[in-house]
């Protein structure tokens, strides 16, 4: 059943994760569909979940131990050394070094038959309309403009007699606004000039103290009130120089340990851990896709990894144990620098 929801599932994805165990991975190509397995992106993103909890009415728990039973399936194909059908899409098989091999049933590349163009509905014909005999515009009569009325002219009144304007009268000023106007400015004056004899005291003041002590240094005047001072303890010298005995010949040559690669661990089952050599390591998905892609066009066997924390590293080699995998590792970090360890 879960294989037909795999069908289904591919034409409107380009992943289909079956959780714990791997993914079909899909490319549009001129030819058709193009279906591999990648048995590292094992995460349950819950595109094939979904399907089952919508088809099949049951809750998320449910979906969850059918998808344990398709894959202890497959598990149990291996194990009797046959390859296991997905109907629709392919066979997945063992190959001699225990890797998950892929083989695309033909079918699953055809692209879909499309569908027939509608036939255009017969456009109703339209009915001959025959013309009308000419009707006779009206005359339209061009109004003649109506001369504006012209402007009423008033008489003026005789214009009066000159006369001489009348001076204005000075305004009158009062002696008690002239004299409080003056009294504010001899206090703001005042207070200025109070404000400049504080300012050059307090320099004078500095002034004064600088030159006192400056000559109570120069001229010691404060020598007479120091104790003297107790003469120091002789400091015993003891030579703590050690021996060397110039007999012996010692070997300087310094031992150059080989170098050791970075090696990350996660909790695994030790009968499937499997050592990769990391080249780069990614939080989106498609940037570790273009990297895997790129390393396998360098003739590399790059393959995608997950960990937990949800990053996607791009291994180019994998090893059953820890000694191949640092052992190759010394071989092509020269080459490749960064390269790390990671054991899942």
């Amino acid at each position: 059943m879960i294989s037909k929801y795999i069908k289904e599932l591919i034409p409107d994805n380009s992943r289909i994760i079956i959780p714990d165990f791997g993914a079909f991975m899909i490319q549009d190509t001129p030819k058709g569909k193009v279906i591999s397995f990648n048995d590292f992106l094992k995460f349950n993103d819950s595109v094939l979940l979904n399907r089952i909890i919508t088809s099949e009415k049951v809750d998320a728990a449910k979906g969850k131990e059918v998808i344990k039973a398709y894959v202890a399936d497959i598990e149990a194909a291996f194990k009797a050394g046959e390859s296991f059908a997905v109907e629709g899409v392919g066979y997945l098989s063992k190959d001699g070094q225990s890797n998950i091999v892929f083989t695309q049933d033909e079918s699953a590349k055809a692209k879909g038959k499309p569908k027939a163009a509608a036939k255009p509905k017969a456009e109703p014909k339209a009915e001959e309309v025959k013309p009308a005999a000419p009707v006779a515009e009206p005359k339209v009569e061009t109004p003649k403009p109506t001369p504006a009325p012209a402007p009423e002219v008033k008489p003026q009144p005789a214009a009066a007699p000159k006369t001489q304007p009348t001076p204005a009268a000075a305004p009158k000023t009062s002696t008690y606004n002239n004299s409080y106007t003056t009294n504010k400015n001899m206090e703001i004056k005042t207070k200025n000039n109070k404000t400049l004899i504080t300012v050059l005291i307090i320099v004078a003041a500095l002034v004064i103290v600088g030159v006192l002590v400056w000559m109570a240094i120069d001229f010691n005047w404060f020598g007479p009130f120091k104790k003297a001072k107790e003469a120091p303890a002789p400091i015993e010298v003891v030579d703590t120089t050690p021996a060397i005995d110039t007999t012996a010949v010692v070997d300087t040559v310094e031992v150059v340990a080989e170098p050791e690669p970075v090696i990350v661990a996660e909790p695994v089952d030790p009968s499937t851990m499997r050592c990769h050599l990391i080249a780069g390591s990614f939080q989106v998905e498609s940037n570790a896709i273009r990297f895997q892609e790129d390393m396998r066009s360098r003739g590399y066997e790059a393959s995608i990894v997950t960990r937990n924390s949800g990053y996607y590293y791009v291994s180019i080699k994998s090893f059953q144990t820890r000694a191949e995998a640092v052992a190759e590792w010394r071989n092509m970090v020269v080459e490749n620098p960064n390269l790390w360890i990671l054991i899942k």
